[in-house]
């Protein structure tokens, strides 16, 4: 799609707390087309499904306009670790989270692999205590070096190796995850309640969008062509 084709959609998308899959967007032709998608959403829709959307469509411009991604990368499926580099997702998650108005972002976390080093780490120097003053006489006492050395490596190396907690936790590995965890901590992300529109309605606010976006006369027939008609690049 086009830019303007994405900024209408961006646009509707968020009017209407509805989210349009890349497929049905290349599949409108004509306002009467994306009037009637939009119809068969807002008449479906539900408080839960609402509360994600708008969640989702707030998330997805934030991304936008924190990085270059295209629109067609942020999907409630896209992969979080490989959609931001690892260096950047501290400082990007948290501006989009301050700009949401939520004062804690998301944790990061080691490395799995980090993890189970800083284990087999701190009992083995744990074990090497333990054996010394074991072989130099100290007996029972040798399992309290053990316990104490092993406790001591692991406080350690968990605060040595904060910067490295740069992972997503397990519950938020896609756009949908960090969409949903969004939507559990803005404040006043939508009302109790979803508005009811009349197709009147939906296509006056339609009608707009596009003209707010081409600059096109506001006299046009819902059935006239985007691109041929409209001019829609």
């Amino acid at each position: 799609m086009g830019l303007d084709a994405v900024e209408i959609v961006m646009a509707v998308e968020e009017a209407f707390d509805i989210r349009i899959e890349n497929g049905e967007a290349e599949k409108i032709l004509t306002p009467r087309q994306l009037i009637d998608l939009v119809m068969s959403k807002v008449v479906v829709a539900t408080t839960s499904v609402c509360l994600t959307h708008r969640a989702f469509n707030l998330l997805r411009r934030s991304l936008l306009q924190h990085g270059d991604w295209k629109r067609a990368q942020i999907v409630p499926d896209a992969n979080l670790n490989a959609l931001i580099p690892r260096g950047h997702r501290k400082s990007l998650v948290s501006d989009i989270a301050r700009g949401f108005g939520i004062s804690k972002p998301p944790q990061f976390v080691r490395p799995t692999w980090m993890n189970i080093s800083l284990l087999l780490g701190s009992v083995l120097t744990g074990l090497i205590a333990g054996f010394a003053a074991f072989s130099n006489g100290f007996g029972a006492l040798a399992v309290w070096f053990f316990i104490g050395v092993a406790i001591f490596t692991a406080g350690f190396a968990i605060r040595f190796t904060q910067p490295f907690q740069r992972e997503f936790r397990r519950e938020i590995q896609t756009v949908g995850d960090l969409a949903r965890w969004v939507m559990t901590h803005k404040a006043n992300l939508t009302n109790a309640t979803v508005p009811a529109w009349t197709r009147d309605q939906v296509a006056a606010r339609v009608r707009e969008i596009i003209i707010g976006v081409l600059g096109c006369k506001p006299d046009f027939s819902e059935d006239v062509n985007f691109v041929k008609d409209l001019g829609l690049g």
